[in-house]
């Protein structure tokens, strides 16, 4: 359709202004005695048309065409291919995978008539979402369903990111609804229809299957909990909890399997339970004593009872690293000043430490009566793996004390200062071998001497927190509360309470190999905790002494782990187990078809990070094969990823290291893949979940409907096609062109050229 518009200079009232007072114009012109009628009238209609052409580009006339046309739509159909769709359980004996693929089958006039609007694109997804061929009306399905995993929410993030381009109209999902995904595909799927929601887009859900088997008879063995290093000769506990579903007044064992010398298992603990109605979550808890140092596969399991069906979730395994010994610690408090007592700080600390078993600690309160204590022998009998110095003044041990430390932390002791008022330079620790051992540099200037004041310029008022400080993206060990999640950790440090205030630690010891892991939440960022390797030890430097708020506000988990960790790096029994090359799981079972992330890295002989080692990393799987596997070099280290985990067994990583040339070292580490189908362990379907899903985009029209209702569905969609359209106005502007300006400019001299012409200018 095309028709004339006008858009008025400023509006037709101005227009219309500028009109009138311009017309008189017309009639000013040459008398009648000068020119003849001819000329004036020549005159007066050149100026008529100015006067015209130029009130007609105030109007702005444009000459518009307008046409509409349809939009490109796009539906997108997600059928479920995952393993659960094999169960059958729909109506007439089908499995949910035939109702789902009978239910397309049948609505494929209504795809194909659809299909003459919009463009309808299908993803079938299980674990990953893969595009479907889509031609006539039908869907190229796979013969059957084998997706290890359901990962509804990602697979809608996946559309949404593939169409991104188009425009899409509604999603129409089928599936069972039983969302089972883990990392990096377990999106939750509500966040994903919230992403719909916003977007305007409706989700239809369609759902298949029962959302009850009936209970059949099955005992489950789950949340297995064990640490990953433990220390040889010191008991250690696994944990597990067993579900029993249909099994009444029965009694199970469970067992604990340790693995020997020759890599079999062996039962080395037991624990019955009686299986009671109406009851139906049993934890147990079994232990055993390690002898020797390794790495060990544990598995907890409880008997299958006659007749259970489903057997390959009855046991769990996972692998623990035995190390040698346990660890002594030579506890030194301060009592602050002469004949005092020490404060409340060392209490809770050596209560942190007695929680773990493998941690033995002598406890001794220096009260400087006599000054300088001597306690070379007790340091050269004892032969303790760490020492914690908690506000002990240098006067309160003799010089060869002192001395008698340094060295043996040169030979591979650890060493920790902890904050106080004569802690570091306040304590006079310039002028002692500790100065060269810890991290810090301190100054004779800093002396804090006993009576007096506490000086404000060699401490940090409180209230603090101990925030860490990631390096390389990461979190120190010391500091980790939970394994390979940066942002979670560092909200565990944010939520803790703030401490007393602290010691002012802000000169770096050049002659060491220090990094700061921890800082306050002060202006001025206050380094909090400073570490460094020195000859064959480790030293820290801790600036807080109040720590205790931790465990007396509730956060004694957080306390009790940071004192262990703390001690456990100090003794060079962390991570790396103190070998030089190391290889590092965050966790050490997985299910099959899971990325398995790891991390590796060397150190040099002083226990410093060799950033530019190189690593040759395998894969043995558990059918004698091998895969190399590529890392990305990171300060610190390297990280790798391994995904051909589809087949169960025991997986090792083997990683040999090497610097310039040179060989470094090797390590290795196990991980397992479960047998257990989490498809199929817990069959049952989901519909109110994809119900809830589908009322998140109510507002766009989204809807729950049964499998029956989709040609309906999609007859309601194709009335939609209209909705979906758009007007195009093309607009040709006559105001603003070449012509009209050469026009305007021809009357206008014209009309000159005759004036001068005729002798009236």
């Amino acid at each position: 359709m095309t028709g004339w518009s006008f858009d008025p200079v400023g509006s037709w009232w101005l227009v219309m202004a500028a009109a009138l007072a311009l017309a008189p114009l017309l009639a000013i012109g040459p008398s009648q005695r000068k020119q003849s009628l001819q000329r004036r009238m020549t005159l007066t209609g050149l100026r008529l048309l100015t006067l015209i052409l130029l009130l007609l580009a105030m109007l702005r006339p444009a000459l518009e065409t307008r046409t509409t046309r349809k939009l490109p739509g796009t539906l997108v159909v997600l059928p479920d291919l995952s393993r659960s769709m094999s169960v059958a359980d729909a109506t007439g004996g089908k499995t949910r995978y035939e109702a789902m693929r009978t239910a397309l089958a049948d609505s494929a006039s209504e795809f194909a008539e659809l299909a003459e609007s919009w463009a309808v694109h299908a993803y079938g997804f299980g674990r990953d979402s893969e595009p479907l061929k889509f031609a006539a009306g039908k869907f190229d399905l796979p013969a059957e369903p084998t997706g290890q995993q359901t990962a509804i929410g990602a697979a809608i993030e996946d559309i949404l990111a593939r169409e991104a381009q188009q425009r899409i109209v509604a999603v129409v999902l089928l599936s069972d609804g039983a969302q089972r995904a883990f990392a990096p595909r377990d999106m939750p799927p509500q966040t994903a229809a919230r992403q719909l929601a916003g977007d305007g887009i409706p989700l239809y859900t369609l759902a298949f299957g029962q959302p009850s088997l009936g209970e059949s008879n099955d005992l489950r063995l789950s949340d297995m909990l064990a640490s990953d290093a433990v220390f040889a000769e010191t008991p250690t506990t696994v944990e597990g909890v067993v579900t029993a579903a249909g099994y009444k007044n029965q009694t199970v064992k469970v067992q604990l399997l340790w693995e020997n010398a020759d890599r079999k298992q062996e039962p080395v603990d037991a624990q019955t339970i009686r299986i009671e109605p109406g009851k139906t979550r049993y934890p147990v808890r079994l232990s055993y004593t390690p002898k020797a140092p390794g790495e060990y596969k544990v598995t907890l399991q409880v008997e299958s009872p006659e007749g259970e069906l489903i057997t390959t979730n009855n046991q769990q395994s996972t692998f623990i690293t035995v190390l040698k010994g346990g660890v002594r610690i030579l506890y030194l408090a301060g009592a602050g000043r002469v004949g005092g007592m020490p404060g409340i700080e060392p209490r809770f600390v050596r209560s942190a430490l007695a929680a773990n078993p493998d941690m033995h600690v002598d406890y001794e309160a220096i009260k400087y009566q006599p000054n300088e204590l001597d306690i070379r022998d007790q340091l050269r009998e004892e032969k303790y793996d760490v020492i914690l110095l908690g506000d002990v003044d240098a006067s309160g041990l003799s010089a060869r004390s002192w001395s008698e430390m340094a060295k043996q932390v040169e030979q591979g002791m650890g060493l920790a200062m902890l904050g106080g008022f004569h802690s570091f330079g306040p304590g006079g620790f310039a002028s002692t071998p500790l100065q060269d051992v810890l991290p810090i540099e301190m100054s004779r200037t800093e002396r804090q001497s006993f009576g007096e004041p506490p000086r404000k310029d060699v401490h940090v008022p409180g209230p603090i927190k101990m925030l860490p400080v990631p390096l390389s993206g990461e979190i120190h060990p010391i500091l980790r509360m939970r394994d390979g999640d940066l942002q979670q950790n560092e909200a565990i440090w944010r939520e803790l309470p703030g401490l007393d205030g602290a010691n002012k630690l802000d000169r770096i010891n050049k002659k060491t190999i220090a990094s700061v892991i921890a800082e306050g939440n002060d202006g001025s960022r206050s380094p909090l905790l400073i570490v460094s390797p020195y000859g064959d030890g480790r030293s820290a430097a801790l600036a807080v002494d109040s720590t205790w708020h931790w465990q007396m506000e509730g956060f004694g988990e957080v306390h009790r782990r940071f004192w262990r960790q703390l001690v456990l790096w100090l003794a060079k029994k962390d991570d790396t187990g103190g070998e030089r090359v190391w290889v590092r799981l965050d966790q050490r079972r997985f299910q099959q078809g899971s990325r398995v992330e790891f991390k590796v890295g060397a150190e040099d002989a002083q226990g410093g990070v060799l950033d530019g080692a190189d690593f040759n990393v395998q894969v043995e799987k558990p059918d004698g094969t091998s895969e190399t596997v590529r890392t990305t070099s990171r300060n610190g280290g390297a990280i790798g990823n391994f995904t051909a985990t589809e087949k169960p067994g025991d997986y090792r990583i083997v990683v040999a290291a090497r610097d310039q040339g040179e060989t470094v070292g090797n390590a290795a580490a196990r991980f397992t893949i479960s047998d257990q189908d989490v498809e199929l362990d817990q069959p049952a379907a989901e519909p109110l979940l994809l119900a809830s899903l589908a009322r998140i985009t109510a507002d766009a029209g989204g809807a729950g409907l049964a499998p029956e209702e989709l040609p309906d569905l999609l007859e309601k969609l194709k009335e939609r096609a209209d909705e979906f359209e758009e007007e195009i106005v093309e607009t040709l502007t006559l105001w603003d062109s070449w012509p009209v300006l050469v026009s305007f400019v021809g009357l206008l001299s014209a009309e000159w050229f005759l004036r001068k012409r005729w002798g009236l200018v």
